[in-house]
């Protein structure tokens, strides 16, 4: 017996498996014994009728099924577990049909196709050059805060004017109207009358009196998700009803004590700040300096992912999130459209989960990853804290439910992985403000590097424009978003 493999496109392998005639000898003796003991033959006891007799009694279609089920059984199934394939689906077994030349004493070879687990060709991952965002706090950024602070304790006072000036609460009436005139939402909102805010009408709203109607041209989106209103214009129509002043404390030691009576002066409250936004930053920066690294390796692997595999995964992340939008409160309809206006999302994130399983698999395979019981007991409290869960409800799960202890063993081994690409790079520190470009740039330079060692490869000028006008939906699903949150 002999076992032949070609290796094809699409992470699937050609097998030719070659059975001499006495390995096919061997499987139809045993479908002839299985006539012979289960079968009712005239005028011979079960277990006595000679061969000769059972195939002049049952049909060459019966014996020859028998036979090939003994085959697949005995010969096939064995011969494709003794080998170092791993197929991810079932195999699709040759239909007897297909097989003119299976019989006694006959050679017989049998084709399938398996489509395969894929084996990432990993870059040097032992000494990635990474970015990392400085954490130190300015002056500037306290201070901001402050008056963020600032704002939310500002009184509410009632004024007999009827002029609003800038940073009055004002009450509007707004109508929403289409482009063909007609009213489409009427609504009551307030606004802080702002010269520099975001909101076109709170920008528009100082100087004007109650009773006024202030207006906006606003622009929809090309891809809003009504089809009749994308890429059109609709008016916005505020009218003033009322107005409050709103009068800020002033920054002070009472103000400290107001925020919070345990703090005695506004040093005390500035330092706070600052600590607060160091370990905010803190935690920004190591979680982007996490991603960029498993990102970069990831998108510098070499691996072909099987079109099937995406497929069934694909599909069944798009019932898990009908389901959860039809427990929304959406109909089937709306549903199946909403997963129409994501799909490029969600196949984007099946790819990009896809090929970091298989790169972490790899690694782990490459470095030898065991998780012992004090490594799962050390995973719980970042497992519960990335989760949002509570550490003892990990913990119970993970003793009796054997999904949720391979979710633990999974976070722990993901974990040793990204300890490895760290310990050993080499981190450059940049400006908290130049991250967010720096990282970019870098990244879309430096996974050609790591595709061809020894070959840097600068991207072209058309890539770096594309690049910077342009969001990749793939990469955001890589890396959880490097872009500065604070």
């Amino acid at each position: 017996m002999k076992l032949d493999k070609e290796v094809m496109p699409g992470s699937r392998v050609k097998v030719t498996l070659t059975a001499e005639g006495e390995d096919v000898d061997k499987v139809f003796a045993k479908a002839y014994e299985q006539l012979r003991s289960e079968g009712r033959v005239p005028g011979f006891r079960p277990g006595k009728a000679p061969r000769a007799i059972l195939k002049r009694h049952y049909s060459d279609d019966i014996i020859r099924e028998l036979a090939w089920t003994a085959f697949l059984e005995d010969i096939y199934a064995p011969a494709l577990e003794g080998s170092d394939l791993k197929p991810i689906f079932p195999p699709e077994v040759p239909s007897l049909d297909e097989l003119d030349d299976f019989g006694e004493g006959q050679p017989v070879e049998v084709e399938t196709v398996l489509t395969v687990h894929p084996e990432p060709e990993l870059p040097d991952y032992t000494a990635l050059r990474l970015i990392k965002a400085r954490t130190e706090v300015t002056d500037e950024e306290i201070d901001e805060q402050l008056e963020q602070l600032r704002e939310s304790y500002a009184d509410e006072i009632e004024v007999e004017r009827k002029s609003v000036a800038e940073g009055d609460l004002v009450r509007v009436a707004m109508n929403i109207i289409g482009p063909d005139g007609e009213i489409m939402q009427e609504t009551e909102s307030e606004f802080i009358a702002d010269r520099e805010s975001d909101q076109p009408v709170a920008r528009k709203l100082s100087g004007h009196i109650i009773g006024q109607v202030v207006t906006d041209e606003t622009p929809i989106a090309e891809d809003f998700d009504d089809e009749q209103l994308s890429g059109q214009t609709v008016t916005i129509e505020a009218t003033i009803k009322s107005l409050r002043e709103r009068k800020l404390p002033e920054l002070d030691d009472d103000f400290a004590a107001k925020v919070d009576e345990q703090l005695a002066s506004l040093d005390e409250l500035r330092d706070r700040i600052a600590d607060q936004l160091a370990n905010s930053k803190r935690r920004v920066a190591e979680r982007n300096l996490r991603n960029m690294a498993t990102t970069l390796v990831m998108r510098a692997s070499e691996m072909d992912l099987p079109q099937e595999l995406i497929d069934n995964v694909t599909a069944s992340q798009v019932q898990s999130y009908m389901q959860y939008l039809q427990g929304q409160g959406l109909s089937a309809e709306e549903s199946v459209q909403a997963m129409r206006d994501d799909q490029d999302t969600v196949s984007s994130q099946v790819i990009g989960g896809l090929k970091l399983h298989y790169v972490f698999q790899a690694i782990a395979d490459q470095e030898e990853i065991e998780i012992t019981d004090e490594d799962l007991e050390a995973a719980i409290p970042g497992y519960a804290a990335e989760n949002d869960i509570d550490e003892q409800m990990v913990r119970e799960a993970a003793e009796v439910h054997e999904e949720m202890e391979n979710r633990l063993r999974n976070f722990a081994t993901q974990e040793r992985i990204i300890q490895i690409l760290l310990e050993n790079a080499e981190i450059e520190e940049v400006p908290w403000e130049a991250y967010s470009l720096r990282a970019k740039r870098h990244m879309d330079q430096y996974v050609e590097e790591l595709r061809r060692p020894g070959k840097p490869e600068e991207a072209s000028e058309a890539e770096e424009a594309q690049q910077a006008i342009k969001s990749d939906p793939i990469a955001e699903a890589e890396t959880g978003h490097l872009a500065q949150e604070e």
